[in-house]
Parts: C-alpha cells; structure tokens; sequence
C-alpha cells in the first residue's frame, strides 16, 4: 500500500501527527509521500517555523520538550520508503529555495506532479 499525505499546517499537533504516520506506515513497509503545501513548508526548513498556540501542541511541546517530528521524519526517511516534497507555489510565497529546506527534503516540485506520482495511494490531508 502506499499513502499520499499532504501537510498544509506548521501547527505543531498537525506536523507531528504526519510524522508519526509516515514513520508508522514506512514502518510497516508502506510507501510514504508527503507533499509539505502553504504554512507546511516552514515545518521543513533547516531552522522550522512552527506554531504551538492549540492545547494539544502546548501539551506536545511540555511532554516532549518541542515535539519529535524531525525525528520522527528523519527515521520515517531512514526506512528507504518515504520521499518529502516541498510545494513550488507555497516555497515561492516564503522565498524559499531547494538549500533553505532540512536534509530530509527531496525536492521542490508541483502539486500536479505530486497527485499524478500518488495515483492510487491512500490520500490524507493535513490542515
């Protein structure tokens, strides 16, 4: 099986439930593609952006002293199963390029790009 997530939220309780499911599914042997899309892309970033004002992400922040979802990420990529892609149109709103994004971005590309790559996938969207 293979799982489409899309990531449009640098909210902290979002960004973590991403990579704890694609680490999970990689984990289980699935393959993972996550398209980081409008505030999602600031989560990718080699210094992320990330809000924490909702209670599950303040309780997040207290209990894990910031969140894991780097790591998670960065186990979940470790599998060999999941590649992470930056949007193109959301990395142009911030003025990011391909060197401002963390080591665990793949690359920047398009949604049309990622939708017809993801044919067949389980879809998730994360706002």
């Amino acid at each position: 099986m293979s799982i489409a997530i899309i990531l449009g939220s640098n909210q902290l309780d979002k960004v973590e439930f991403a990579s704890m499911t694609a680490f999970l599914a990689s984990s289980m042997g699935d393959e993972v593609s996550v398209f980081a899309t409008m505030d999602g892309v600031q989560a990718f970033t080699k210094e992320p952006s990330i809000l924490s004002d909702a209670d599950s992400a303040k309780k997040i922040v207290l209990a894990e002293n910031g969140g894991k979802f780097l790591d998670y990420f960065r186990k979940a990529k470790g599998t060999g199963k999941v590649k992470i892609t930056a949007c193109s149109m959301a990395s142009r709103l911030f003025g990011l390029k391909k060197e401002d994004f963390a080591e665990i971005v793949d690359g920047v590309g398009g949604l049309t790009a990622f939708l017809d790559s993801s044919e067949g996938s389980r879809l998730m969207s994360i706002w």
